[in-house]
């Protein structure tokens, strides 16, 4: 079975380098940030994955740690309840699933920081930073396990860690060889958008993965071409770092939130969303906009919009301000994009 596996890891690396030295553009990556149920899923939820063109999920399995303590939480065996989703047992179901589909897999485990962004995290110390790397190593390294066992594409490594990955990437540089040594398909790690160009251990990942939430346009509902030149200029400087790196962009996250000025400052907008109007139009055009543009882009890897739930009754739900474009005109917009890309 090993050997089956090493085969298959081994091919898909072979073709990516034909694609590279050929000159022809690999296929786009098309896909869907899939949000962990609470519970096992009552329909299907890949069939409304399908049919918005998606060819990619990215599984998210969250983790916890607290603003100064040098602690990791996550039950790999789910003994403390958490959502079915993001335990052992839902991933692989979700895995199998999505599989069983045709899709192809980000595994993209992701560490939440209560009362703060998880960018900010710091210690005082460097007891504590150690501390918090080695529960950090104990989350992520039984993913990637996971990810060769069950033939998964891609492992995200991280995501957002901005302090850590900034300031600390002898961590990251270990950490990378212990999960090579475990997993053999292509690897990335989710930069902030404001910190993919600080990052020092690009090398030795497979895409530059960037969560790409940059700010266009403060414009309350602005058009697809009033948001063309600014994203023009932002990806004129990715390209150059794409060039200087020679490693495609991942948009490991982008998207946007269905209120006024959602392709602003998206953090502020997060903060102040109960008091903001909803606005699908705004959602819709700045998702447009994003992926006419980059598709045009040889540097351009494809990207995972944020988000999307599997049940299918997320309107009901409060939900409608949030960033999935289900049941919105983005949904439409996403699905003829998609549509469109090869």
């Amino acid at each position: 079975m090993k050997k089956i596996i090493f085969i298959f890891f081994y091919s898909l690396f072979f073709l990516s380098q034909l694609y590279a030295q050929s000159g022809l553009k690999s296929p786009i990556i098309k896909g869907l940030s899939f949000v962990a149920p609470p519970k096992p899923f009552e329909t299907n939820p890949f069939i409304p994955v399908k049919n918005v063109n998606a060819d990619w999920i990215a599984v998210i399995p969250y983790a916890f740690t607290r603003a100064g303590e040098p602690i990791v939480h996550y039950d790999h065996f789910n003994k403390n309840g958490k959502w079915w989703g993001e335990g052992r047992q839902g991933i692989e179901e979700t895995i199998q699933q999505a599989q069983l589909h045709g899709l192809k897999i980000m595994l993209k485990p992701q560490v939440w920081c209560g009362r703060g962004w998880i960018g900010s995290l710091e210690f005082e110390n460097k007891t504590d930073w150690e501390k918090w790397e080695k529960s950090y190593e104990d989350y992520i390294l039984p993913f990637a396990e996971l990810a060769e066992q069950k033939c998964i594409e891609i492992l995200c490594i991280g995501t957002e860690i901005k302090q850590s990955a900034i300031h600390r990437p002898f961590f990251w540089n270990h950490l990378i060889h212990k999960i090579r040594s475990r997993y053999s398909g292509m690897i990335t790690y989710a930069a902030n958008w404001d910190e993919y160009n600080q990052i020092k251990f690009w090398s030795k990942l497979d895409y530059v993965g960037i969560d790409a939430y940059f700010p266009l346009s403060e414009k309350t509902t602005p058009e697809v071409l009033d948001l063309m030149n600014p994203l023009e200029q932002v990806l004129t400087g990715i390209e150059k770092f794409s060039k200087q790196h020679k490693k495609k962009i991942l948009f490991t996250e982008y998207g946007y939130l269905s209120v006024d000025g959602c392709a602003g400052k998206t953090w502020e907008l997060e903060s102040n969303l109960s008091s903001l109007k909803y606005n699908p139009t705004a959602q819709a055009n700045a998702i447009q906009t994003l992926l006419e543009c980059c598709s045009k882009k040889d540097f351009w890897a494809g990207g995972f919009i944020w988000k999307w739930y599997p049940e299918t009754h997320t309107m009901k739900r409060g939900l409608e301000k949030d960033h999935t474009p289900q049941g919105k005109l983005a949904e439409e917009v996403l699905k003829i994009c998609y549509g469109k890309m090869r």
